[in-house]
Order: C-alpha cells, then sequence, then structure tokens
C-alpha cells in the first residue's frame, strides 16, 4: 500500500518509511518543492548463489 507522508513526518519516522517500502512498496513524500518516490529495490544475487541453491527455480530468484 502507498502512503503519502509530508517531508516533516518522513524525517521524523525514517525508518517507518523505509520498512513500508520494503514491505507495501513506493512511498511518496511531499516537500514544499516537490515530492520523492522511496522505493526499496531488493539486491540480486550472483550466479553462483543461485546455481547452489537445490531444487528448482522461483518467482523473484532471478
Amino acid at each position: 500500500m502507498t502512503k503519502t507522508w509530508q517531508r516533516d513526518e518522513a524525517e521524523a519516522r525514517i525508518r517507518e518509511v523505509l520498512d513500508a517500502a520494503k514491505t507495501h512498496g513506493s512511498q511518496t513524500v511531499i516537500d514544499r518543492d516537490g515530492t520523492y518516490a522511496i522505493v526499496f529495490t531488493r539486491r540480486k544475487q550472483g550466479l553462483e548463489k543461485l546455481f547452489s541453491k537445490p531444487g528448482p527455480l522461483r518467482e523473484g530468484d532471478l
């Protein structure tokens, strides 16, 4: 769920904003000059680690 935060609130609750981006999707922070989109992008794993796993690949493995 995308939430819109005012900049002051987002600064005071930055950990909550980052956690929400990770678990619920992008978060929007409104500033007097515009908006920010806070987006979490999961780190890709290397091929060595990917192919060391047993079993078939699952969605999100690549």
